[in-house]
C-alpha cells in the first residue's frame, strides 16, 4: 500500500503540475497571444516560428489549436498561415518532454520553497508576479512527481502479478499504442503520456519498443481528442482542428510504420539515429516525441497548399460566417484613401440591404428564404468600424476625411437603425396573435417599405426624396396608439416608439446621403 500511494501520489501531484503549469501560461500570455497570431504570421517562416515558441511557452497543443479555431472563426489569420504554426506547435511541445527526463527533483524542492516563501511573504510585485509564480509552483509540482513516480513504480518489478504481465505481453507494441491512445484521449495531452512512458520505462516496466509504441499512440490519441472536443465546432473553426487531427494521426501512421521496418527488417531509421544521439534510454525516448514531431511538421509541409483546398472543403464558412466578414475591404487598401472609402461604401451598401430582412417575422406570409443573424451584422459592423477608426489615424486632405467622418457617423446610424429593429421584432412578435394584429401589421410593411427604399438610394434628389416620406408622423402615432388601448396595451406603446425612432434614424440616414461629396 505504501508503494502504490507513494505512485498515485506521484501521479496526482504530476497531473496537478502539468495543469497548473500550462493553465497560468495561457493565461499569462491571454490577448498578446491573439494579437501576435494576427500580426505576426505574415510568411510560413514566421508562422512556423511563432507556432514553435507557442508550443514552448504553453505546452499544450490542444489549447493552441483551439485558440487557433476562434481566431479563424472571427477572420483574424488565414488558414495557410495556420498550417505551419499549428505543425510547429506540437514541435514546440517536445521541451516539457525534455525537461521531464532530467532529475531535477532537488531543484523542484528549492523551486517550490522560493514560491512558496514568495507568495506567503507577499513577494510579487503587488500581484504582478503572481501568473508567473503559479506557473513555477506548477512546474515544480510536476517535477516533483515525476521523482515519486519513478520511485514508486521501480519496486513494481519485483510483485509477482506484474512480473507475470510483464511476460505476458512480452515485446508486443500494439497493447501500449492503444493504451497510449486511450489514455490521452482522457488526459488531453499527448506530451504528458509520453513522459509517463518515459518514466515506465526507467522503472523498467515497458520495454524500450513498447515506450515508444506509447508514444505514436498518445500522438493519435492527442489528435482525436481535439476531434472529440470540438463536437460543437462549425464553420471554418473546425479546419485547425481537422488540421490538427491529420497531423497527428498521419504521423502516428508513419512512425509506426518505420518502427515496424526497423524492428522487423533491421533498416536503421529513428531508433537508430536516437541510440546514436543520447546514451540514456530515457533521453532517446524524449528524442523520439521530438523527432515525431518535427518530422511530420517537415513531411507535411510540402503539401499545405493541397490540404488547405481540402479543408477549406471539408469545413467551408458557414451562413453566419459569411454574413460577419467584409467582402471588400483588406489592410492594404488603407494605403488609398479614396479608394478606401468606396470599399467602405459598398459595405456600408450590405448592411443596407439586409435591413428589410430583419422584419421577416413579423411580416404576413413573407418567406424570403433569406436568414439575417443580427449577430453577425453587429461583427460585420465592427469590423467596418475598425477599418474606418485605422483610416482617420492616417494623414488625408480635407474632403477626404470630411467623407471619412460622414461614412463613420452612416456607420453608426446603420447600427443603432438595426439595434433598434431587433427590439421592434421581439416586441411584435407578442403582439400579432392578439386583436391588435392588423395595425402591428400595418406599421411593420410601412417600416419595411422606408428601408427597402433607403437601400435603393441612388442620387441627392431620391436621398430627399425619402427624408421626407419620412419626416414627422407624430399625429398618425397617436391614432396607432387610440387603435391599440386595450390589449397588450403596454407593449403596444413600446413597439410605437421604437417604430418612431426607426423612422427617425432612416430619415437621418437619408439626410446624411444629402451630404455625400
Amino acid at each position: 500500500m505504501e508503494m502504490l500511494a507513494g505512485l498515485l501520489g506521484g501521479l496526482g501531484l504530476f497531473f496537478l503540475g502539468v495543469k497548473g503549469m500550462s493553465g497560468q501560461l495561457l493565461a499569462m500570455a491571454g490577448g498578446r497571444v491573439r494579437a501576435a497570431m494576427a500580426h505576426g504570421t505574415s510568411t510560413p517562416f514566421h508562422a512556423a516560428l511563432f507556432g514553435l515558441l507557442l508550443g514552448c511557452v504553453t505546452q499544450s497543443s490542444n489549447a493552441v489549436t483551439f485558440i487557433s479555431a476562434s481566431m479563424r472563426a472571427a477572420g483574424m489569420i488565414a488558414l495557410r498561415r495556420l498550417l505551419p504554426l499549428l505543425a510547429w506547435a506540437n514541435v514546440g511541445t517536445a521541451g516539457l518532454v525534455l525537461v521531464a527526463t532530467l532529475d531535477l527533483r532537488i531543484g523542484a524542492l528549492w523551486l517550490l520553497g522560493v514560491v512558496g516563501c514568495a507568495t506567503y511573504f507577499g513577494l510579487d510585485a503587488g500581484g504582478r508576479l503572481r501568473p508567473l509564480l503559479a506557473a513555477l509552483a506548477g512546474l515544480g509540482l510536476m517535477l516533483l512527481g515525476l521523482g515519486l513516480i519513478k520511485a514508486g513504480a521501480a519496486p513494481l518489478r519485483d510483485v509477482e502479478i506484474v512480473r507475470a504481465v510483464l511476460s505476458f505481453a512480452g515485446d508486443a507494441w500494439l497493447p501500449p499504442f492503444l493504451v497510449g491512445a486511450l489514455i490521452t484521449l482522457v488526459a488531453q495531452s499527448s506530451s504528458t503520456v509520453s513522459i509517463l512512458a518515459i518514466t515506465l520505462k526507467t522503472a523498467g516496466l515497458l520495454s524500450f519498443d513498447q515506450a515508444v509504441a506509447t508514444i505514436y499512440g498518445a500522438s493519435l490519441g492527442s489528435g482525436l481528442a481535439v476531434l472529440l472536443l470540438s463536437g460543437g465546432v462549425e464553420g471554418t473553426a473546425r479546419q485547425p482542428v481537422l488540421w490538427q487531427t491529420i497531423l497527428r494521426a498521419t504521423g502516428a501512421a508513419i512512425f509506426l510504420f518505420m518502427l515496424e521496418l526497423e524492428r522487423g527488417f533491421d533498416i536503421p531509421l529513428v531508433l537508430w539515429a536516437v541510440e546514436h544521439l543520447a546514451y540514456e534510454l530515457d533521453t532517446q525516448l524524449a528524442l523520439v516525441f521530438l523527432f515525431l514531431q518535427l518530422f511530420t511538421a517537415l513531411l507535411m509541409a510540402p503539401f499545405h497548399g493541397l490540404l488547405e483546398r481540402l479543408l477549406e472543403r471539408w469545413a467551408p464558412a458557414s451562413e453566419h460566417e459569411t454574413q460577419a466578414r467584409p467582402r471588400y475591404l483588406y489592410p492594404q487598401a488603407l494605403e488609398d484613401a479614396p479608394s478606401a472609402l468606396e470599399l467602405v461604401a459598398a459595405e456600408q451598401r450590405q448592411l443596407a440591404d439586409r435591413l428589410p430582412h430583419i422584419l421577416g417575422p413579423v411580416r404576413e406570409d413573407i418567406d424570403s428564404g433569406i436568414t439575417i443573424s443580427t449577430v453577425a451584422m453587429a461583427a460585420l459592423e465592427a469590423e467596418i468600424g475598425r477599418f474606418i477608426t485605422a483610416l482617420l489615424a492616417r494623414e488625408m486632405p480635407g474632403d477626404t476625411l470630411q467623407e471619412t467622418v460622414r461614412l463613420q457617423a452612416r456607420l453608426g446610424l446603420l447600427t443603432a437603425l438595426r439595434e433598434t429593429l431587433g427590439e421592434y421584432v421581439s416586441t411584435a412578435q407578442g403582439l400579432m396573435d392578439v386583436e391588435i394584429a392588423r395595425p402591428v401589421s400595418s406599421m411593420s410593411e410601412a417600416l419595411h417599405l422606408l428601408l427597402e427604399e433607403l437601400r435603393e438610394i441612388k442620387n441627392h434628389s431620391e436621398a430627399r426624396w425619402l427624408a421626407d416620406l419620412a419626416s414627422d408622423r407624430g399625429e398618425m402615432m397617436q391614432e396607432l396608439r387610440r387603435q391599440g388601448a386595450g390589449t397588450g396595451q403596454e407593449r403596444f406603446v413600446a413597439m410605437t416608439g421604437l417604430f418612431e425612432r426607426a423612422v427617425w434614424l432612416i430619415r437621418r440616414l437619408a439626410l446624411l446621403e444629402t451630404e455625400a461629396a
